[in-house]
């Protein structure tokens, strides 16, 4: 993916996919592969984040570190702009996720498309609707992808 917001020339919020299950070849095609393990801490304002990578060009976080950051308050609408794409792994299907982690990460997906930058979900299974849309790329049975609109 292509640094920076519609705005600025880049691939903006429409750019966003989620991923079931989230392998190394549908990261690929998104030019994107998953860091190493570690993390780093990052400077946000509101608190600190603890980010499996993060420079420029990419914020990768944990949901369970989006609902403590959300809950916490970190404002992301002053984060959004500081990284052109954002990945976030391990979510759950969100009807069934506990209501302030829930919410917590709706407020994330709410201040990126605002912002205009695309948002990357890494999910095992379909996490259900999300109030603004994201194609639904699916790995069925470690054949070709499937892409529809689900989440």
């Amino acid at each position: 993916m292509s640094r920076g917001s519609a705005a600025a020339g880049g691939p903006g919020w429409e750019a966003g996919r989620v991923l079931v299950p989230g392998t190394e070849e549908q990261l690929a095609a998104l030019g994107l592969f998953a860091p190493p393990a570690g993390g780093v801490d990052l400077d946000a304002p509101g608190g600190v984040l603890h980010a499996r990578a993060a420079d420029a060009e990419l914020l990768w976080l944990r949901f369970g570190e989006v609902c403590r950051a959300g809950t916490t308050g970190v404002s992301w609408a002053e984060l959004t702009p500081r990284h052109a794409v954002w990945v976030v792994d391990g979510v759950p299907v969100l009807r069934t996720a506990a209501s302030g982690d829930a919410a917590a990460f709706l407020g994330l997906a709410e201040a990126l498309h605002a912002a205009d930058v695309p948002l990357v979900l890494l999910a095992a299974r379909d996490p259900g609707p999300l109030p603004i849309p994201l194609p639904l790329h699916e790995a069925a049975d470690g054949g070709l992808p499937r892409l529809r609109w689900g989440s």
